[in-house]
């Protein structure tokens, strides 16, 4: 509760899945960006520091509490008002959740880890934070199954702070800058959330763009047409989810295909976005197989202008580092901290869901332009012998030519997990060093040796250069032999990512590797 927030606030959310979890943090700051935004940067400030009343909160939020019926005749929360005229099918209620099987995978039996018939009903609140999770991330499903706002799972990124308050208000925007996100003259209430008038749907690829609907309804997004089924039982039943006793519960839900399309100039406060040369478009972020590290913090946390396209945070992570994270360090040392999370989707198929956080540091302005000037060729550093020792790796298991079966993405994954820490050491190294003037070349060529001690600890660990008599001894020495050649702080690649001055003389034996050999090798 607010009023007791000076000496039991409420810290983080807990929700019976991490989805789940993700989608009410969404939830909350759409509730509060669509019902009590601050008019100024001001404004929000002095909200930071002394949260509202809860009466004052209960009085903004009640204007639209009818948009959150979940169940009757009238309107219900995110869920298709006409479907009750149309005809549409019924699906089981375990198809709510992205990561269970599909149509697909029971026909051919696959189901091997997410087993069939385990979720076969579900209480009031999990069928409610179920139906908010598909309908903000919605993936392909088919013909007519249309995808989320950012499409299917895409990636989001919040400024976490100490309490539950401090998040949701870190990651609301002032009234005006907000409205710029959309058309603010849009005002019914139909505009912010669709299921209170009738739905645009998209039979014939009709789209509904930014300027068609209030800028507010990115949070309210319905792309699928669903209407849940609730029954009661007299004896008391368990949620297959959250484990609750109750008598009401939700088992089967109707739906159907073509509903909200949205298309065009969508831009979510709480995605990055990248921005490729060729269409100019921005689009969302979404996350592969390698999950989320520091290898991420180009485009999560500042911006980077790459070879082919340009990346920037979501807009309210932009927001706090360029405004807001000033504003608050003179009177606060809160460790802020990034957090970043959604579904690796392969079309409409889950394949996994990562979180992960990353620390905000406050960089003065003075500062900053070198700052993550550094940072950036550090990461670009990494990426380079990262790649490398993978292809070295690859090069010592197989001879030139074999067809490779199987993925080594794990070997790029571990090589930046264990060289995260180090990571966060030398960015807080650098800071310390740039506020007092000084030169940076002893850290960068820390950061060098981290890596390659890495790289040649990867290499050693998977190209079976300690079971010698199982391998190839003369492809697996050419091997590391080139490793060492690439990731060496002498290479004239590595030195101008890093901006090293030259060294006088080479170190590592051997006839140098050609620039475009590496640059061949990299990609």
């Amino acid at each position: 509760m607010v009023a007791d927030y000076a000496s039991n606030p409420a810290l983080s959310l807990d929700a019976p899945r991490p989805d789940f979890n993700g989608a009410l943090y969404q939830f909350l700051i759409g509730l509060v960006q669509t019902s009590y935004p601050p008019a100024d940067e001001r404004q929000w400030q002095k909200k930071f520091r002394t949260p509202p009343a809860p009466e004052e909160l209960a009085t903004a939020l009640d204007r639209y509490a009818a948009a959150f019926d979940l169940d009757g005749n009238g309107p219900r929360f995110m869920q298709d008002p006409d479907l009750v005229h149309e005809k549409s099918e019924r699906n089981a209620v375990d198809h709510l959740l992205m990561d269970m099987p599909g149509e697909q995978t029971l026909d051919k039996n696959t189901d091997h880890f997410l087993k069939r018939e385990t979720v076969n009903q579900v209480c009031r609140s999990c069928s409610a934070m179920a139906l908010h999770t598909l309908q903000t991330n919605a993936p392909s499903g088919g013909r007519g199954h249309r995808t989320s706002l950012r499409g299917g799972g895409p990636l989001t990124t919040l400024v976490m702070g100490r309490t539950l308050w401090e998040t949701v208000w870190l990651n609301v925007l002032t009234s005006d800058s907000f409205n710029h996100f959309g058309n603010a003259g849009k005002k019914t209430e139909s505009d912010i959330f669709p299921w209170l008038g009738h739905t645009r749907t998209s039979a014939r690829n009709e789209e509904t763009t930014s300027q068609h609907v209030h800028p507010a309804q990115m949070f309210w997004g319905t792309p699928r047409r669903i209407r849940l089924s609730f029954e009661k039982s007299e004896n008391p039943i368990r949620c297959d989810l959250c484990g609750c006793i109750t008598t009401e519960f939700v088992s089967e839900y109707d739906t159907k295909s073509y509903g909200v399309n949205y298309k065009g100039g969508w831009k979510h406060t709480l995605s990055p976005y990248y921005t490729p040369e060729k269409t100019g478009e921005p689009l969302p972020v979404h996350l592969n197989q390698s999950g989320i590290s520091y290898r991420n913090w180009l485009g999560l946390v500042q911006s980077d202008a790459g070879k082919n396209s340009k990346n920037e945070p979501a807009a309210v992570v932009h927001l706090f580092r360029q405004v807001r994270v000033g504003d608050l360090s003179g009177t606060s040392r809160i460790p802020f901290r990034l957090f970043a999370f959604g579904y690796d989707m392969e079309n409409m198929k889950a394949r996994g869901w990562y979180e992960g956080t990353m620390p905000l540091i406050h960089i003065p302005d003075k500062i900053r332009p070198t700052y993550e000037t550094v940072i950036s060729q550090m990461i670009k550093t990494a990426n380079q012998i990262g790649s490398n020792a993978r292809i070295s790796i690859k090069k010592a298991l197989f001879n030139s030519g074999a067809e490779v079966r199987g993925d080594l993405s794990f070997i790029d994954t571990e090589f930046w997990q264990d060289t995260e820490p180090e990571f966060y050491r030398v960015t807080e190294d650098l800071k310390a060093v740039l506020e007092q003037g000084g030169p940076t070349d002893d850290l960068k060529r820390r950061w060098l040796s981290a890596l390659t001690r890495e790289g040649e600890a990867l290499f050693d660990r998977y190209a079976q250069s300690n079971t010698i008599a199982l391998a190839d001894p003369k492809r697996i020495a050419l091997a590391r032999r080139d490793f060492l050649r690439f990731s060496s702080q002498y290479n004239k690649i590595i030195q101008q990512t890093l901006d090293l001055p030259k060294p006088p003389a080479r170190t590592v034996p051997g006839s140098p590797v050609s620039k475009e050999r590496m640059e061949k090798d990299m990609r």
